[in-house]
């Protein structure tokens, strides 16, 4: 759940299973799987109730058999088999429905997982009706749980009926029911009253909301040291219920105490991949929509798990915002320097309008090699590219040379890897390929070779940085195997000449020239047209605009095409210095990052700034849209006065001196 309501009501925590005789009867077998599944001992559980299924004395159809399918499918789902489990609790549940009131509570069991797994695909409609389903077998606090779910479900539904399950189970509670020990049933009290809240901020009543949330603190003892993680996410919605609220001093103060923005070396900001989701009528989302995400880190870098805990725009909004979120990667290293504690954790989140984003310079070979590579992958019989699948596919010395190499290639350009680990992959996968993979595929690993290799990072002398670059992907170019490949020739060219630094050459237009006329790619390539483009930049630097506007012309673009390539003129100047921090941040000890999105005009400039991710959440924002002001590129040429380059993103760090 997140870190909200994760009380009793939640499944349970996995234990480890006392000693106990093996079960013998059928019944013994039962109940021992039914004890493992009750204490989130799943796969003993799902292994036991596969033995009771083969059983002959189990007929298909029976009731038994669909009991034993439906447990066997809720512990599936907690295993994350999603599809075998929705398959199997779909299967069991119409016969025990049937089979009367005795199993009241399995069947909402089941309608319950049901719609879990709904939601988390974020089908709220589908998750709702499941879970009003279950609902209508419960009856007393049995219904609490339930009620938690359809009040997540239904959050960004807009309506009364939205509000009316946090609502029963606060008049419930309130009761104080025998059947619940008096410190659970405040606990419960004050998780309901932040649900009720949290639903009240997205239907825009925050004053309300504001309230409520205060309710809620009271009832969990208020602004104490001492924080568990339903405080923790309860803290966080009060401290954006106080935002939203105009009440920025005690928003910040509710802050403080979660703990966010107090991780040592901020391993957060540095996420392999974050992409916010795309602005457009394929996602319904628009620039000004914005959303809170809580999401959980597993300790191989992955989204385990995503909720939107606050966004205006309704179920199809949210839904866009959680799916971008669950699709986000750490390295292990990141995550192994966050306390587990945290790795619970919320960001504030925006669509990004960078539609029809071009591939940068090195794409057009990463697509072609990414073709082969899947090519390779299934003629092996090894289609997954899940970070797990592609570490086990390279360390098996059984596997065919090509589903290696591709695998490897694959994790070394575009997985959670340190860069370490990222050049040992792909001086792995050469040493495979040798010969025995197409020379296209060799040379994009000698390109990512150099890519990878550690001491090609950014020193702390700049200059001489690039000029070892620049020289390294030169003398790639000229080696016989990529002289002999049009796009391994004219990508090395490019970025050993445009992206290597700001250091410009006497022979960097005789460079340029050749991959613009390289006729051996097609007239329009997107090679042939940043060479283009950068002749023409150069050009107008040098005051020839005459000659510009001819390089211009040969690129085939229009200026909204070419702002679109992908490939960012140099930062002359951030302007940024100390004076940037927030005050109240460094007040209240607050560290944390901004990704900001803005478009650059061809005198250098940012415009349009916006924050597309930021953490914590409300606290450095405005700061980060200030300093873009200043930002400073190298001029751009364009014919007319639209942007040179649309939605690049750039990252700010806000950092505390130790």
């Amino acid at each position: 759940m997140l870190g909200l309501l994760a009380f009793a009501l939640a499944a349970a925590p996995q234990q480890s299973a006392p000693a106990q005789p093996a079960p013998t009867t059928l019944q013994d077998k039962f109940d021992r799987a039914t004890q493992d599944a009750t204490a989130g001992r799943c796969e003993q559980a799902i292994a036991m109730f596969r033995s009771i299924e083969k059983d002959p004395r189990v007929h298909p159809g029976s009731v038994p058999a669909a009991a034993i399918a439906l447990r066997k499918g809720i512990c599936l789902a907690n295993v994350d088999a999603l599809d075998e489990a929705e398959a199997t609790i779909t299967g069991g549940l119409p016969i025990l429905d049937k089979a009367g009131p005795a199993y009241a509570t399995d069947v909402a069991n089941g309608w319950q997982a049901l719609g879990e797994l709904a939601y988390n695909r974020y089908d709220y409609a589908a998750a709702t009706r499941d879970f009003k389903t279950a609902l209508d077998h419960l009856k007393g606090t049995d219904r609490l749980t339930v009620l938690v779910s359809l009040a997540k479900s239904t959050a960004f539904d807009g309506t009364p009926e939205a509000l009316s399950y946090a609502q029963e189970a606060i008049t419930l509670l309130s009761a104080k029911p025998k059947d619940l020990d008096p410190k659970a049933t405040r606990e419960m009290l004050a998780s309901f009253y932040t649900l009720h809240a949290r639903t009240l901020l997205n239907q825009g009543k925050i004053d309300q909301a504001y309230k409520e949330m205060k309710t809620a603190l009271d009832l969990s003892g208020g602004l104490t040291l001492k924080v568990s993680l339903n405080e923790v996410s309860m803290r966080s919605d009060l401290a954006m219920a106080a935002m939203l609220a105009g009440d920025k001093e005690e928003a910040q103060r509710y802050l403080a105490y979660t703990g966010a923005g107090r991780i040592k070396e901020s391993p957060f900001a540095r996420a392999v991949s974050m992409d916010p989701p795309l602005c457009g009528s394929e996602t319904g989302l628009r620039p000004e929509d914005v959303a809170v995400v809580e999401f959980a880190l597993s300790a191989s870098g992955e989204v385990g798990a995503a909720q939107v805990v606050y966004s205006r725009g309704g179920p199809q909004v949210a839904a866009a915002f959680g799916t971008a979120a669950r699709e986000w990667r750490w390295t292990p290293e990141s995550v192994a320097k966050i306390p587990p504690f945290y790795r619970i954790t919320r960001v504030e989140l925006r669509c990004s309008n960078a539609l029809g984003s071009g591939p940068g310079t090195a794409g057009p070979m990463r697509e072609r090699f990414l073709g082969w590579a899947q090519a390779a992958l299934a003629e092996a019989g090894r289609p997954d590219r899940s970070y797990n699948a592609l570490q086990a596919l390279a360390a098996d010395t059984t596997a065919a040379v090509d589903a290696r190499v591709a695998a490897l290639a694959i994790l070394a350009d575009d997985a959670p890897m340190s860069v370490e680990h990222r050049a040992a992959a792909i001086a792995q996968a050469i040493a495979l390929a040798n010969d025995r993979v197409p020379a296209p595929v060799r040379n994009w690993l000698q390109l990512v070779r150099l890519a990878t290799e550690p001491g090609n990072r950014v020193g702390a002398n700049e200059q001489r940085w690039s000029e070892h670059t620049r020289f390294a992907y030169l003398t790639l170019a000229a080696q016989p195997e990529f002289a002999n490949d049009a796009l391994a020739m004219d990508t090395a060219l490019l970025l050993g000449t445009v992206q290597s630094g700001p250091l410009t050459y006497a022979d960097d237009e005789q460079r340029l020239t050749r991959v613009a006329q390289d006729s051996r790619l097609d007239e329009h390539h997107p090679l042939r047209q940043l060479a283009w483009l950068e002749l023409a930049d150069r050009s107008a630097a040098a005051k020839d605009f005459a000659k510009a506007q001819t390089y211009f012309a040969k690129s085939g673009l229009s200026q909204e095409q070419c702002s679109l390539l992908g490939v960012t003129p140099a930062l002359r100047r951030s302007g940024a210095s100390s004076t940037d921090y927030p005050q109240d941040a460094i007040r209240m000890g607050f560290e944390g990052w901004v990704n900001l999105e803005f478009d650059i005009t061809p005198d250098g400039h940012a415009l349009h700034a916006r924050a597309l991710t930021a953490y914590p959440p409300l606290v450095f924002v405005d700061a980060g849209l200030r300093m873009s002001r200043d930002f400073l590129y190298e001029t751009s040429y364009r014919p007319g006065a639209n942007t040179a380059c649309s939605a690049n993103r750039t990252g700010i760090n806000f950092v505390l001196p130790r």
